[in-house]
């Protein structure tokens, strides 16, 4: 697909779409031409659906999980209209002793689709890399103290379930750094190790000493 050949106004489309995080010039032509294919009435709801983002939808006060506007929340949620929780933190059946720290609102939908967690997140809004101008004071470490603070529990679990990267890791020892020493609180960090079907002779040393350290 040579862009070159492509109209200025199907161009500018495209670089709207590369704004977007891994979307690169020839996946966002592609978005585009699957677009023209698509009807009119089709095309409008898509228009209407991103115009009224904002407005429908926001971050959970409490956890900066995906929550829903006050204009867009009927009577059964009422608390939530005043606050703007989401379902997670609406949920009085959760675990209030458990608070799990993910970096992004899509790690804690995969956490939450094992259906094995029943506790409450917090969502950082990514990871300690002052490459990319992520830096503590940009992440939301702060609110988590100040919500760590305001929890009625005397024995927390914070669950650090950062990405077992450079930057996950560093953001881990950041917040060990803030709480290892907190009353009421200990910390734990999601078993890492060998995954099932693997083979001992070609795991790497790192993946190796994990699940020696992280042994059940």
């Amino acid at each position: 697909m040579t862009l070159n050949l492509m109209n200025s106004k199907f161009k500018d489309i495209v670089k709207l779409f590369q704004r977007l995080p891994g979307v690169g010039p020839r996946q966002a032509a592609r978005f585009v031409i699957a677009l023209m294919d698509k009807p009119e009435e089709e095309l409008q709801e898509f228009g209407k659906a991103v115009a009224n983002l904002r407005k429908e939808i926001s971050s959970c006060t409490a956890c900066f999980n995906i929550s829903e506007n006050n204009s867009s929340v009927d009577n059964r949620l009422a608390k939530s209209v005043i606050h703007n929780l989401c379902s997670v933190c609406l949920d009085n059946k959760r675990d209030q002793t458990k608070l799990l720290v993910v970096e992004k609102v899509t790690d804690l939908d995969s956490i939450e689709r094992t259906g094995l967690y029943k506790g409450l997140y917090h969502v950082l809004g990514g990871a300690i890399n002052p490459l990319d101008g992520l830096t503590p004071e940009t992440l939301r470490l702060k609110e988590l103290e100040g919500r760590v603070n305001k929890m009625r529990t005397k024995n927390l679990e914070l669950i650090i379930a950062t990405n077992p990267n450079t930057a996950g890791e560093t953001t881990s020892h950041y917040i060990r750094e803030i709480f290892g020493n907190k009353k009421g609180v200990y910390l734990t960090r999601l078993a890492r190790g060998l995954s099932s079907g693997s083979n001992l002779e070609y795991t790497d040393e790192i993946t190796l000493k994990n699940a020696l350290d992280y042994r059940k």
